[in-house]
């Protein structure tokens, strides 16, 4: 009988321990009933710690959806969201080495809202190989190399907004010499290939082309060479940092050219540096509704409830935190989608989006992605913007490219 018990005892703390190895397992999907762990590394830190606001937008919208008891997905069961942040300060190989500790360590579900074309570069076969979705990265640049299988972006390819600005300038200024300061990254190379071609045939041309760094602490020489080439039109796709300075040297050394910004360097809090009323004028594109303290739009109310909420961290009017409180619904959106708790349904459920709807996004935005067609775009549309001095004014209507995104 002694020796039956101790069969029997060893038996259950074998099975205890298998139960325990099976829930690790599990664990390390970082999935379970009632949890869902997402992880995010961001620049928290350094020369361009103004895109960490990306990652405290995607906390503010998280906290939001957590306060209201969770998300309801697809399989009928309601999770909190987890989020587990790494500073990564906007250099690759500390987003890999984040990544790397975010997978193996934290054993998250998922990857959301990661900054940067070379940092989603730097992660992507590892992604591919650990089949971990990367969920509505924050870069305009969307065929990578690597990571493709198991990526998906969010905000509208570089050649999109190269696109619409050409499109504007063909309309408003036809003979326009252009002069173009872009990041050194290929962010900056693919809209300065956008936009090389989306001039072709017009009577637009680029007559000087300065490249920077986003670790520049200034960039007057470059300025200087393109305010001396003669160019009437001045195009920015850099930094906040390097856009305001941008701004406040066109407007001080008297050359005011046309200023036309990318979007990820143009919101009013950007611009302060600059001086806002040296602003005044500067054009840019948005797929964000305006956010302003006296709106009545009530997804921008729920923003600024949220916001409030939170303790956010950054200006309400930061179009990096929109960006990433956006980045927080599209997540939020797509996990309601998904049917089966396993990452390979949670990647198909974003790579065939149809339509979904964000209440932040501009009216006609929608996100929209069909995977098996090759489009992997969920944002195509943007309107143009006029800054007036104090807040953007739309500038025509929406421009959509819905499932004809320009190719570089």
């Amino acid at each position: 009988m002694g020796t039956l018990n101790t069969i029997r005892r060893g038996l259950l703390r074998f099975g205890l321990a298998a139960t325990s190895l099976l829930a690790g397992a599990a664990g390390a999907q970082g999935i379970t009933d009632t949890a869902v762990k997402i992880g995010v590394s961001g620049a928290l830190t350094g020369p361009v710690a103004a895109v960490g606001a990306v990652v405290e937008g995607i906390r503010v919208r998280v906290a939001a959806v957590n306060a209201a008891g969770g998300v309801k997905m697809g399989d009928g069961k309601t999770r909190s969201i987890e989020l587990v942040v790494q500073d990564d300060a906007l250099d690759p190989q500390r987003t890999m080495t984040n990544v790397r500790k975010l997978v193996e360590q934290s054993g998250v579900f998922a990857l959301a809202g990661i900054a940067g074309t070379p940092n989603n570069q730097a992660i992507g076969r590892y992604l591919d190989q650990r089949k971990v979705p990367n969920l509505f990265m924050y870069s305009g640049v969307h065929e990578l190399a690597d990571g493709r299988a198991w990526l998906i972006g969010l905000v509208p390819s570089f050649t999109t907004e190269a696109a619409v600005f050409a499109d504007y300038l063909k309309k408003n200024k036809p003979d326009a010499k252009l002069a173009l300061l872009y990041v050194n990254t290929e962010t900056g190379q693919t809209f300065q290939a956008g936009l090389r071609t989306a001039i072709q045939g017009s009577k637009l041309q680029i007559v000087a082309a300065q490249a920077v760094t986003s670790a520049d602490p200034t960039i007057d020489t470059q300025l200087s060479t393109l305010k001396a080439s003669g160019a009437d039109t001045l195009v920015v796709v850099a930094a906040p940092k390097q856009s305001a300075q941008a701004v406040r040297f066109a407007a001080e050394s008297g050359w005011r050219p046309v200023t036309m910004l990318s979007y990820i360097g143009a919101s009013p809090s950007s611009l302060k540096p600059a001086g806002l009323a040296n602003a005044k004028g500067v054009i840019t594109s948005a797929f964000a509704k305006p956010v302003t303290a006296a709106s009545t739009d009530p997804a921008v109310r729920q923003y600024l409830a949220d916001h409030a909420a939170a303790k956010a961290r950054f200006d309400t009017g930061d179009s990096m935190g929109q960006i990433g409180y956006i980045t927080g619904e599209a997540l939020i959106r797509t996990l309601e989608a998904v049917k089966q708790p396993t990452r390979q349904a949670l990647i198909d459920a974003a790579q065939n989006m149809n339509q979904v709807g964000v209440g932040l996004l501009l009216p006609g935005v929608t996100l929209t992605t069909k995977r098996d067609s090759g489009d992997i775009y969920p944002i195509e549309s943007l309107q143009l913007f006029r800054f007036d001095g104090e807040q953007y004014q739309a500038l025509g209507g929406l421009v959509s490219f819905e499932g004809r995104t320009p190719r570089h």
